[in-house]
């Protein structure tokens, strides 16, 4: 695994981490229930998007 895919990964990581908790705590405010079953599929929507917003930024620039 070379360093961009490193930099990516933990982009996505932190990314899916960062959003879903902040979506997490948006919904618990809002119905004042955890409904856990959502957490996996905001995780990975975000963890792609900020994968795929690295990976054309990244691409863009090189260009």
């Amino acid at each position: 695994m070379n360093a961009s895919d490193k930099q990516m990964l933990k982009v996505a990581l932190r990314n899916g981490v960062m959003f879903t908790l902040v979506l997490l705590v948006i919904s618990y405010f809002k119905n004042g229930m955890i409904n856990y079953k959502w957490i996996p599929i905001w995780f990975l929507f975000f963890a792609a998007t900020g994968a795929l917003r690295y990976y054309y930024m990244n691409k863009k620039s090189k260009e």
